[in-house]
């Protein structure tokens, strides 16, 4: 089964690359309305990998998630898989 992740790390010019932020989406439903909002497609529909999230993208999940991000990251979002 797939889920998203959300990391956040600071912009390269910071030089440090340590994990700064990490949120895993919990349940199919809530999966299914982050990949609605940032791709326009299903989770199934999905590529491996991250994509770096643009600031409205980040604000979007924010508002939908109900989470603040904290700023001065940069936020990738990636699928998992869950066995």
């Amino acid at each position: 089964m797939l889920f998203l992740s959300i990391t956040g790390f600071y912009p390269d010019d910071v030089q440090d690359d340590t994990l700064q932020f990490e949120l895993d989406i919990d349940g199919s439903e809530m999966n299914e309305k982050v990949a609605q909002l940032i791709e326009s497609k299903p989770l199934s529909e999905l590529e491996p990998g991250e994509l770096l999230l643009r600031e409205d993208q980040v604000a979007a999940l924010g508002a939908l998630l109900d989470v603040s991000f904290p700023s001065g990251l940069e936020y990738f979002m990636g699928t998992c898989a869950k066995y």
